[in-house]
């Protein structure tokens, strides 16, 4: 995930005024992280290395 950048403290309180604690946090944030490695992945042009 080089070159992406989470703001945490405004993702966890984003995720505490959904209503989400402890564990159901750590799964938000993961899958937050897992999107923006995935978005990043579909934009990349570089044909695939050998």
């Amino acid at each position: 995930m080089a070159g992406l950048d989470l703001d945490l403290p405004a993702a966890l309180a984003t995720a505490r005024e959904m209503g989400a604690s402890g564990w159901a946090m750590a799964e938000l944030l993961l899958a937050l992280r897992m999107g923006l490695a995935a978005g990043s992945a579909a934009r990349r042009t570089d044909p695939p290395g050998p």
